[in-house]
């Protein structure tokens, strides 16, 4: 165990000289605890203390000083021991239950002389004393607090030298603190300067104004030019200080480095003006509008007003529905809604209506726009008419779709030229060649009958032709609405004595509301060959049916016919159904015809027209058009 070594002769000699009260305490296992024991009292404070009058009392710390173990000073002694820092603290007199101490406060000192000792001084606080102590205890926190400032301080005298200046103020003016004494606010070294580069004047800084005004001033911006030509921008306030009497002893300023800011600024203030310029110029040239998160229309240029149709007070407050066109899909305006909300910009191209109930195309980009906690605000949509560019496509489609049809109206009408009429050119000149050679008037009576024969082969063929013409002629006749329903029952009503005759029966499977847009006469003729074709070929026997099923799907119209008739052998005929003077059954009345007129009129309509057939079960033609052809086929 170590010997506790007691401090000198000397330091008791001298603590009975002190004017204020000393207590050597001994620490035990160094710590701050109530029963240390006291080792030595001064004579200052052995005339104050009662218990220390007794020689033969053994006193502590926890005995003389019971109020320093309150939870918040021992917590404060116990910090400051550990951080080997002396504990101070302005005591009340009603706290220290010594004998003839005054009626004013008392500074209470506690310091560790070593790991086994530490003394507690006593001191009367006079008010001056008192007020030198706590003038230098704000002097102590203003230093602090000036040192850790960020903003640059200075203080002048009432002539504008510099007294007293922190570090931030030697950092944003790059100067050593020992470079400010003696120099002067106003010098000309400084070279304050406008944002323009003119010179600042002296009288209007603000240190100048603070001591000259005796006004205190804010936010005053101006630059500092340094040697090498360099600009830093200072923001300064500046306010006169006063004695107590209310005279003006100098004045004090602090400033903050906004050079980088300034930098910022301007940057901002060029990419705005950028960007107001592409602003106005997409005002001038796109169709604006802007929309809440929820699609409502807070917002739209006088381009969107004039190709739309609707007034301003109509569009605000409403939300895109009112230009439908009923051209997209759900699916289409699903995709859009679930991009942008995700914070995607979308592009894509729609059809709208305007109000007069035109047809427009925009090229469309909508850009979600976000408020500073990310969240979308708002929708701006910008958009350029191309319904020019769209119309002009799409009638070169249907140019280059009609072109493909009447290609292919052309072969057939060349090889009937080439091969049907070559064949009657020539069979009239043999005939006729016979006929003058002949001397027999049997004979004679015979070739004027096969060249009668020959000029009703001429005559249908010539019919033929007419017919595959009449499609050209009309590929520019007008749609119009029809009812399907109606369409099919007129259509049966022209047939309805081969219908009888053969005793068919009838099925209809059609929804009366069906509607298609069509040339009337095309779907009269394409209705009236399918059924008459059916009729034609039904077997004459008991059971004979023939079903029409028409149906919606997706915007098309499906047109079925089906019966239990002869049917077609496919694998032999099936490259053939649909070609010019091709017949597959024993038929008088056959020409081969109807079937190439009927996919023709459906191909001009945009359709299309399939068949499934089985030799001696029957046949099922399957016609697929447009509901509203004219929008993708319009010439």
């Amino acid at each position: 165990m170590s010997q506790t070594i007691l401090p000198s002769e000397f330091f008791f000699t001298f603590a009975n000289t002190l004017p204020y009260s000393l207590f050597l305490f001994e620490s035990k296992s160094q710590t701050f605890a109530k029963d240390n024991p006291l080792h030595f009292s001064n004579i200052k404070a052995k005339s104050l203390h009662h218990l220390l009058q007794d020689p033969n009392k053994t006193n502590t710390i926890g005995s003389v000083f019971p109020f320093l173990f309150e939870s918040n000073l021992q917590l404060q002694i116990q910090s400051d021991i550990q951080n080997q820092k002396p504990f101070e603290s302005v005591i009340a007199k009603e706290k220290l239950h010594f004998y003839g101490f005054q009626n004013h406060p008392y500074l209470l000192k506690l310091t560790q002389l070593d790991f086994n000792f530490y003394t507690i001084t006593i001191e009367e606080l006079t008010d001056a004393v008192l007020a030198e102590k706590i003038l230098k205890q704000k002097e102590t926190k203003l230093d602090r607090l000036l040192k850790t400032m960020i903003n640059g301080v200075v203080v002048v005298n009432k002539e504008g030298q510099i007294l007293y200046a922190n570090d931030s103020a030697s950092e944003i003016l790059e100067l050593e603190l020992a470079s400010f004494e003696n120099r002067y606010f106003s010098s000309r070294e400084w070279k304050q300067i406008y944002e323009d580069g003119s010179p600042y004047p002296t009288d209007k800084l603000p240190l100048a104004q603070a001591l000259g005004d005796q006004l205190t001033v804010y936010n005053c911006e101006h630059g500092i030019l340094s040697e090498e030509g360099h600009v830093k921008w200072l923001n300064v306030n500046a306010t006169p200080l006063f004695d107590e009497y209310g005279n003006l002893e100098g004045a004090t300023a602090s400033f903050l480095d906004i050079t980088e800011l300034k930098k910022n600024q301007t940057t901002i203030e060029q990419q705005n003006k950028k960007l107001k310029s592409v602003l106005e110029a997409i005002e001038k040239s796109a169709i604006v509008s802007v929309t809440n998160p929820d699609g409502i229309i807070i917002r739209a240029n006088s381009k969107f007003i004039q190709i739309t149709g609707f007034p301003e007070n109509e569009i605000i407050g409403s939300d895109h529905k009112i230009f439908s066109s009923d051209y997209h899909k759900k699916e289409f305006w699903k995709g859009l809604w679930n991009q942008i909300k995700h914070g995607k910009t979308w592009e894509g191209i729609i059809k709208n209506k305007s109000k007069d109930g035109n047809y427009f195309w925009l090229q469309t980009f909508i850009h979600p726009l976000f408020n500073s906690e990310e969240k979308i605000e708002a929708y701006l949509s910008i958009r350029f008419d191309i319904t020019e560019e769209i119309v002009a496509l799409e009638n070169t489609k249907r140019m280059l779709h009609f072109t493909g049809i009447q290609n292919n109206r052309l072969q057939n009408f060349a090889y009937i030229l080439s091969h049907n009429i070559r064949q009657h050119s020539s069979n009239f000149t043999s005939l006729i060649q016979l006929l003058e050679e002949s001397k027999s008037e049997v004979d004679k009576k015979d070739i004027v009958e096969m060249l009668h024969a020959s000029s009703v082969k001429l005559e249908e063929t010539i019919s033929h032709l007419n017919d595959i013409i009449s499609i050209n002629q009309t590929l520019n006749q007008p749609m119009e609405i029809c009812s399907l329903k109606n369409e099919v029952n007129k259509t049966l009503s022209i047939l309805s004595g081969s219908i009888e005759h053969r005793n068919i029966k009838i099925i209809t499977i059609i929804p009366d509301e069906l509607k298609i847009k069509t040339i009337p006469n095309y779907l009269e003729s394409i209705l009236l060959n399918l059924l008459s074709n059916a009729v034609k070929y039904v077997r004459l026997k008991e059971g004979a049916w023939i079903k029409i099923q028409i149906e919606e799907n997706q915007d098309q119209i499906q047109i079925k016919v089906e019966d239990n008739g002869l049917g077609i052998n496919l694998e032999k005929h099936g490259k053939k159904i649909f070609g010019m003077f091709k017949t597959f059954h024993r038929n008088e009345d056959a020409r081969g015809i109807g079937l190439f007129i009927t996919k023709s009129q459906v191909e001009v309509l945009g359709g299309k027209i399939t068949l499934q057939s089985e030799e001696g079960k029957g046949s099922l033609f399957s016609v697929s058009l447009p509901k509203n052809p004219e929008e993708s086929l319009r010439v």
